[in-house]
């Protein structure tokens, strides 16, 4: 009989964006997956493609009434389907879905760390109430599987769990699907989106929140575009008017008008996009790790990034990119026109960072470290006490 497991994560996106090729790689191994997530626009397509998704109400945001529902429903929906192991992602899933696991009577609780929910430049409020959040999933959970080996250091430090209970499974994207653009794409992309051929591209792609660093990336923008008027900012990702940090419409307004700056929202296409690019940049505050930086330098693109936990896996700075300090939109401003004034030292860094993405960030190697730990887990008796000898972190380099 196939090992019952299910996959859960608040938002259907993040099924969808982040987890579809990781379920697609456990059904194929013989697991029988269910992802499980909030409703949403995206969960009719997952089922089209023939994912099963189990649905409950579940918010992003600290709702101690709505956070109740969602805990009740998860645990009937976890003994309905008697599930031998639950896998939670991102933050409010990782909240609440562990809990109802381990009241629900699930053998095995794993949770997935996506990035510490805290930094050391933080407040120290918002640190403390990070590091309260990540100690409440360490304590319902069986196991935390990381992205970031630097964030296994951390938790290992602060005793989140013993060092046999932390994991390492890392992070990747497809590096078949993200890859250096041949020229001609290059100038089809860049005619769809009327940037000039001689244009110096700058580009992100990232939920329009101020966590992503908007604020330091716009402050940088409005002095260098005028500067440097043969310079474009190409901005993809979707608005999140819902979240307490969310850009507003009054924050967007004066750069859409704007004929050197391209504000495209959520697109499907992103994997073309990129072929537009001269640049990429994430001046991110938090990360795991990111997965647009590894896109970006998956499709043969220098990058500049904040220097914080996750970026700095994935960025060897001045070999595939540079890193500023994080909230320093002088330092990312000066970043970007050190790299724009030399074309070749992007190209340089673009094949490294293509070099670097294809040796140890492949989605593959996710795959098969994760595979790896749950057939440590499930092949011991003791499944909830099993070291995770197969998961010791390394430090890509």
């Amino acid at each position: 009989m196939p090992v019952r497991m299910a996959q859960v994560a608040t938002a259907d996106l993040s099924i969808r964006y982040l987890l579809r090729t990781q379920l697609a790689a456990l059904t194929d191994a013989g697991y029988e997956v269910t992802a499980v997530c909030a409703p949403g626009p995206s969960v009719g397509l997952l089922r089209q493609e023939g994912l099963r998704v189990e649905t409950v109400p579940m918010v992003r945001e600290l709702r101690p009434r709505a956070d109740l529902r969602s805990l009740v429903a998860l645990i009937r929906l976890f003994r309905r389907h008697a599930f031998d192991v639950v896998v939670t992602h991102t933050p409010k899933a990782g909240l609440v879905a562990p809990v109802a696991a381990q009241l629900a009577g699930v053998p095995l609780v794993l949770h997935t760390v996506h990035g510490l929910l805290f930094h050391d430049r933080m407040p120290l409020l918002q640190r403390l109430a990070g590091l309260a959040a990540e100690t409440f999933t360490a304590r319902w959970a069986d196991h935390l599987l990381f992205q970031s080996a630097e964030d296994v250091r951390v938790a290992q430090a602060l005793r989140l769990k013993r060092r046999a209970h932390l994991g390492y499974i890392g992070n990747g994207v497809d590096t078949a699907r993200f890859h250096p653009a041949t020229p001609d794409v290059r100038e089809e992309v860049r005619r769809a989106l009327g940037v000039p051929g001689d244009a110096f591209v700058v580009g992100t792609v990232g939920r329009l929140v101020r966590e992503k660093g908007y604020g330091e990336l716009f402050a940088a923008a409005q002095d260098l575009l005028h500067r440097h008027p043969g310079m474009h900012l190409v901005v993809i990702g979707p608005s999140e008017p819902d979240q307490s940090d969310g850009l507003r419409e009054a924050d967007l307004a004066r750069w859409r008008g704007h004929p050197n700056v391209r504000l495209l929202g959520h697109r499907e296409d992103v994997d073309r996009l990129y072929a537009a690019m001269d640049l990429f940049v994430l001046p991110s505050h938090r990360e795991g790790i990111p997965r647009s930086l590894m896109e970006a330098s998956a499709s043969g693109l220098p990058v500049v990034a904040s220097d914080i936990r996750g970026c700095r896996e994935v960025v060897i700075p001045g070999v595939t990119g540079t890193l500023v300090p994080v909230r320093d939109a002088r330092q990312l401003a000066r970043a970007i026109e050190s790299l724009a004034r030399d074309r070749h030292r992007c190209s340089a860094m673009g094949l490294a960072g293509r070099d670097r993405l294809v040796a140890h960030f492949d989605e593959r190697l996710v795959i098969e470290r994760l595979l790896a730990i749950l057939a440590t887990l499930l092949g011991s008796r003791a499944m909830r006490g099993a070291p995770l000898v197969a998961a010791e972190p390394g430090h890509p380099s």
